[in-house]
C-alpha cells in the first residue's frame, strides 16, 4: 500500500475519532441539563436574594427592587448558534484557568469540563452565601471561591491562600478568569459595557465588532517585566472597575482586592458567541520570555514564571446592582465614588476660591557633552528658579488669579538621575537660597507650589545604596531596565539612557531618609508623579508583587502627608485617589480601541466636586478645538508644561517630547484660553456631573449640579441640540437656575 493511501486512511480515522468525541461531549453536556434550573435559596437581605444550583455551581442574584435577575451563566448557552468548543464550555463555567506545564506552554481549562463534569465541585453554605470548591483533578488544582451578598452587592472572593497545587511538578497555575459570562447579554438585548480605559469608554452591545476583543491590565504594565518589543502606547486603565447596563438594569463591578493583579476582558456578540460579556482575570503568576542562543543562528525561546502564588488571603470583586431608575454610567461613577468615600476615606478637599491654571516647569537634566574633547555628563538648565518666578509674574499680570506650579527636576542632577536621599537643589538653577526666595515669593503671592520628588525612577546609586542593590529585579534576576523604544520599529533604542526602578523593599527607607533631610524653607507641598502612575513587582530573591507594592506606596504617602500640607498626584491609580490634594493630567481621551464605541468622562465623574484636577498639558495637543470641547465636557482646568531656555538641547534625550515647551510661544494662547474657557469653568467649580448624554455620535450634553448645561458639537456641521443651534466643532452653555 502506498504512503499516500496510508496517510489518507490515517487522516480519515483521526477525523472519525474527533467527530465521535465531539458527539460524546455533546451527549454528556445535554444529559447534564436535566436540572440546570434547579436553584436553592442560600441567602437574602432587604435588597438581594442569592440562589445556587449545587450540582453545577450556577447561581443567580435577584434584585428585589426591580425584579432583575443576574445569572452567573447564560441560561441558554447550549443553544448558542455561534459558540463552539472551549468557548461554549466556558459559557457554562464560573471560572476558567490558564496554567503552564513542564514545557512552559500555557494551556486553558474551564471549570465545567475539567471540574464539574468530573465530580470535582463541592458547594458549602456559609453565612450570607456559599463557597464553591473547584477541583481540577487532572491538573491538580483546588480553587475555592466564596460568593456572598451584603446590602446591594454580590461579593466574590477567590480564596488565594487556600488554593492547592497538588501536581506542582507538572502544572502551575498562571491566572484565573472569574465569572467570564456573569450577566452576559444576548444578541437581542440593548445596552453597553463600561471600561476604565483612559477617561473611560463604552462598548455597545452587538456593535458588529465581534472579531475585536478588549483586554487591558489594570494600572498598566508591570514595569518589573522588561519587554524587548513595545507596541503602540495607549492610555492606561487607572480605575479598578467595570460595568454593564442591560436594558433597564445594570451593575458596577469594583475590584476591591487584587486590583494590581487584574486584567479586564470584554467581548461583543458575533465572533466567539451570541453574548456580550465582560469580566476580570487575576494573574496568579507573572511570566516573561527568555531567548537563548544555542548556535550562531539558532535561538530558542521559552517562558519563565514566578515560583510561588501571591502571598495574599484573597482576590475580591464586588458587583453593585444599580436601581433601575439610575443604571447608566453616571450612576456607576457615583456608586464608585460612594465606595471610595465609605471604604477608602475619599473626601472633599478644601474648596479653592477660583479655578487654577496649572503650570509645570522642568528644571534641569543631564546630557553628555564634550568639553575640550573630553566627554562629560553636563547638567543643562531648562528653567531656573528665577525663570519660574518671572514667568508666573507675567501670567498673573494677564489677569490669571489662581496659578498652581509644579516643579520637576529641581534637585541636584535634574530629572531621572539621583536617588532622592538629599533635598539639595540644583546649583545651575540657582541653588538652595534662590529656591527658598522663590518659594517665599510664591507663598506671599498665593501661588501654591509643588516640588516633584521621584521615589520610583533613578539612574545612579550611592555607596550605601548601590544601584544593583536597590534596583527592582526582573524575572531574570538582574536589575529591571526601563528603555526608550524606537517609534518606527518599537524595539529598544540603546542610544538613550536606561532608567531603573527603586525596589519596593527600599521605598519607605528612602522616603524616611528624604524626610530627615528635607530642610528647605517654604517647601510645604510635594508632587509624586512617578509614584502616582507606576506599579511594578520586584522578582528578586525576596520578591514583592504588584499588589504588595500598592501597600508600600500607600505607607510612603502616609509618611509624606505628615510632613507636607498638600500632595499633588499625576493621573493616579485608583488606590491613591483618597491621598490626593490635587490631581493633574487626568486623561480626556480613551485608547480608542476598535471595539470601543464612545468616550465618556468616567474618571472625572468620580472625582469631580471632591478633588481639583487638570487635563494633560494643552501645549502638547495639536487639535485645539477638540481639547477645548473636552475640557468643558470633562470639567478640567487647563495645564501647561513649560521650559524657559535650552530647548535645542532636548533632542535625543529622555525629555525630547518637550520640544514645544518654550513658554514664550504660549503666553498669548494662555491669555486667550483663559478668557474663553474660565468663565464657564468658574460656573461649574466644585460641581458634580449629574448627567452626561451622548445624543448621537459627536453630539454630547453634560449637566452639572446647580443647573449648568453644556451642549457640545464635535461634528463638522451645525447641530440642533434641544432647540438650540450649536455651530460645528463648538459648544453652548445654558444656565438653568
Amino acid at each position: 500500500m502506498s504512503f499516500n493511501k496510508l496517510l489518507k486512511k490515517a487522516v480519515l480515522f483521526l477525523l472519525a475519532v474527533s467527530m465521535l468525541l465531539e458527539q460524546m461531549m455533546f451527549l454528556q453536556v445535554n444529559t447534564a441539563f436535566a436540572d440546570t434550573n434547579s436553584y436553592q435559596l442560600v441567602a437574602k437581605n432587604g435588597i438581594l436574594e442569592l440562589y445556587v444550583n449545587p450540582k453545577y455551581g450556577y447561581f443567580k442574584v435577584v434584585d428585589k427592587r426591580s425584579g432583575s435577575v443576574w445569572f452567573s451563566n447564560p441560561e441558554k448557552w447550549r443553544e448558542d448558534k455561534i459558540a463552539a468548543g472551549s468557548t461554549r464550555m466556558q459559557m457554562a463555567s464560573q471560572l476558567s484557568i490558564r496554567f503552564t506545564d513542564v514545557t512552559s506552554t500555557i494551556q486553558i481549562a474551564n471549570a465545567y469540563v475539567n471540574s464539574v463534569l468530573k465530580k470535582g465541585l463541592k458547594i458549602k453554605r456559609i453565612k450570607d452565601g456559599f463557597v464553591a470548591m473547584y477541583t481540577f483533578k487532572k491538573e491538580g488544582f483546588v480553587i475555592p471561591v466564596a460568593y456572598t451578598i451584603k446590602d446591594d452587592y454580590l461579593n466574590v472572593d477567590i480564596l488565594v491562600n487556600q488554593i492547592k497545587e497538588t501536581k506542582k511538578d507538572k502544572y502551575k497555575l498562571v491566572s484565573i478568569m472569574l465569572l467570564p459570562f456573569f450577566g452576559a447579554a444576548a444578541i437581542g438585548e440593548n445596552g453597553y459595557m463600561v471600561v476604565p480605559d483612559g477617561c473611560g469608554a463604552l462598548i455597545n452591545f452587538n456593535n458588529n465588532k465581534g472579531q475585536e476583543t478588549y483586554t487591558q491590565r489594570i494600572y498598566g504594565a508591570d514595569f518589573g517585566i522588561v519587554p524587548d518589543f513595545q507596541g503602540y502606547v495607549t492610555q492606561a486603565a487607572r480605575l479598578p472597575v467595570f460595568g454593564m447596563k442591560k436594558e433597564n438594569s445594570g451593575f458596577l463591578a469594583v475590584i476591591t482586592k487584587g486590583d494590581g493583579k487584574a486584567i479586564l476582558n470584554a467581548n461583543t456578540s458575533g465572533s466567539k458567541s451570541s453574548y456580550n460579556n465582560i469580566f476580570a482575570e487575576f494573574v496568579m503568576r507573572e511570566y516573561d520570555m527568555v531567548t537563548l542562543k544555542e548556535k550562531q543562528w539558532d535561538e530558542r525561546s521559552f517562558n519563565i514564571f514566578e515560583e510561588k502564588l501571591p502571598n495574599v488571603d484573597k482576590f475580591s470583586i464586588r458587583y453593585y446592582f444599580l436601581d433601575s431608575k439610575n443604571a447608566d454610567y453616571v450612576a456607576m461613577a457615583k456608586k464608585y465614588r460612594e465606595y471610595l468615600i465609605k471604604e477608602r476615606g475619599f473626601k472633599k478637599e478644601a474648596d479653592e476660591k477660583s479655578v487654577p491654571v496649572y503650570i509645570e516647569f522642568y528644571g534641569s537634566m543631564k546630557k553628555p557633552k564634550y568639553i575640550l574633547g573630553i566627554p562629560v555628563n553636563a547638567t543643562i538648565p531648562l528653567t531656573t528658579f528665577e525663570d519660574a518666578q518671572k514667568i508666573v509674574k507675567q501670567v498673573k499680570s494677564m489677569g490669571v488669579s489662581n496659578v498652581v506650579v509644579k516643579f520637576v527636576g529641581w534637585m541636584k542632577n535634574g530629572v531621572y538621575y539621583n536617588l532622592p536621599l538629599l533635598t539639595t537643589p540644583e546649583g545651575v538653577l540657582g541653588g538652595k537660597k534662590q529656591l527658598e526666595n522663590v518659594l517665599e515669593y510664591f507663598q506671599k503671592a498665593n501661588v501654591k507650589t509643588y516640588l516633584d520628588v521621584d521615589f520610583v525612577l533613578f539612574r545612579t546609586g550611592t555607596l550605601m545604596y548601590l544601584r544593583n542593590k536597590v534596583a527592582t529585579k526582573s524575572m531574570k534576576k538582574v536589575p529591571a531596565q526601563l528603555w526608550r523604544y524606537s517609534p518606527p520599529i518599537f524595539y529598544k533604542d540603546d542610544s538613550y539612557p536606561v532608567l531603573y526602578l527603586i525596589s519596593p523593599r527600599y521605598t519607605n527607607e528612602i522616603v524616611q531618609r528624604f524626610l530627615a533631610n528635607s530642610n528647605i524653607n517654604y517647601f510645604n507641598n510635594i508632587s509624586l508623579s512617578s509614584m502616582s502612575t507606576m506599579l511594578y513587582s520586584d522578582f528578586g530573591t525576596r520578591p514583592v508583587n504588584r499588589y504588595q507594592t500598592e501597600d508600600v506606596f500607600l505607607q510612603a504617602i502616609d509618611s509624606l502627608s505628615k510632613r507636607f500640607r498638600n500632595i499633588l498626584l499625576t493621573n493616579p491609580n485608583g488606590y491613591l485617589l483618597q491621598k490626593a490634594s490635587e490631581i493633574v493630567d487626568v486623561p480626556i481621551y480613551s485608547s480608542k480601541f476598535l471595539i470601543e464605541d464612545a468616550e465618556i468622562p468616567f474618571y472625572q465623574m468620580v472625582i469631580r466636586g471632591y478633588v481639583p484636577y487638570s487635563m494633560p498639558s494643552v501645549n502638547f495637543y495639536t487639535n485645539e478645538w477638540m481639547w477645548k470641547l473636552k475640557a468643558l465636557e470633562t470639567g478640567s482646568a487647563i495645564k501647561f508644561t513649560w521650559t524657559a531656555r535650552n530647548e535645542d538641547e532636548l533632542k535625543e534625550t529622555l525629555l525630547e517630547s518637550l520640544y514645544s515647551s518654550n513658554y514664550r510661544m504660549w503666553l498669548g494662547d494662555l491669555k486667550e484660553y483663559y478668557k474663553e474657557l474660565y468663565p464657564t469653568l468658574r460656573l461649574i467649580k466644585g460641581k458634580e456631573i449629574v448627567e452626561h448624554k451622548i445624543i448621537k455620535k459627536g453630539v454630547v450634553k453634560v449637566v452639572y449640579d446647580g443647573g449648568v448645561e453644556i451642549l457640545l458639537n464635535y461634528t463638522s456641521s451645525p447641530q440642533k441640540i434641544e432647540n438650540l443651534e450649536v455651530a460645528a466643532q463648538s459648544y453652548k452653555v445654558v444656565v438653568k437656575r
